[in-house]
């Protein structure tokens, strides 16, 4: 696997361990939440320039793809070259400073020895943990069920937020809310793999919707900080014109689909999938 592969996927897996995190902060407290969520977090930010750079150059790709038929042959190509090159440095800048790289692996590497070390509550001793001055997790849906509410309520509120005033940084804010709720859906699919499946496909959609409008965003801002990026102000007139356009029709569609995904209120979700875990475990 290449470098750069390699930490795309750090980054995709440190978010599924916050996430996991976030299940289970009713259990560990917020103090040792915080700290561990914090420590994943400032080490994917560390090497987060190399996808930040690429997402941009797809969502140019993907503009061409919508409106390409629309548009004079040649539009927006020179932007996506710039941005592929200038991916291209910051890739390199990543790859090849190695006390950055060695860092970053040191934390994951001492993330993962404290998460072995954490106390489990089992009947199997072969399973069973070493004394800790942290609380057991015992394996019952009490142990994650209010963590799933809570990350369900906020993503509730933050797209509630989102809806009564649009912005940038309010769907950004439930887009991370929706890839939590997401990667927590999947942990627990095996309870009732033909639901959970399906809902853990439909928050994948959504935060992929939520996410190109993001993308649309930051392109706009930063041909408008870097002017160079797209020296014709036509072009950069014709850029915004269509991001705009497509930013509607994205967050159109992502309220429609987050409407049915938080139509329950919080308790109620939960206790759903007590059930199925209830039913699983018979």
């Amino acid at each position: 696997m290449s470098r750069d592969v390699a930490i795309h996927e750090m980054r995709k897996a440190s978010k599924r361990i916050r996430a996991l995190l976030r299940m289970v902060r009713p259990v560990i407290g917020d103090r040792v939440f915080k700290a561990e969520n914090a420590a994943l977090r400032d080490a994917a930010r560390m090497v987060s320039g190399v996808r930040d750079g690429a997402v941009l150059v797809d969502a140019v790709g993907r503009m061409r793809g919508r409106y390409g038929h629309l548009l004079a042959p040649g539009v927006f190509l020179d932007l996506e070259d710039r941005l592929r090159r200038r991916h291209q440095r910051m890739l390199a800048r990543v790859l090849d400073n190695d006390e950055v790289l060695h860092h970053v692996v040191g934390e994951l590497h001492r993330a993962r020895s404290r998460y072995a070390a954490w106390p489990i509550e089992t009947e199997d001793p072969r399973f069973a943990v070493g004394r800790s001055n942290r609380r057991a997790i015992s394996n019952t849906f009490s142990s994650i069920g209010p963590g799933i509410a809570a990350t369900y309520r906020d993503g509730q509120k933050q797209m509630r937020s989102a809806i009564a005033a649009p912005s940038t940084e309010r769907l950004h804010e439930w887009r991370k809310h929706v890839k939590y709720l997401r990667h927590q859906v999947e942990i627990v699919s095996p309870v009732w793999p033909e639901v959970m499946g399906g809902l853990a496909t439909s928050l994948s959609h959504l935060g992929d919707v939520l996410g190109d409008d993001h993308d649309q965003s930051e392109l706009v801002r930063l041909v408008a900080s870097l002017p160079d990026l797209m020296p014709d102000p036509d072009e950069r007139n014709l850029l915004v014109a269509l991001s705009q356009q497509r930013r509607r029709e994205l967050q159109g569609a992502a309220l429609v689909m987050g409407k049915r995904i938080y139509a329950e209120g919080p308790d109620r979700f939960a206790l759903r999938l007590e059930a199925y875990w209830s039913a699983w475990k018979v």
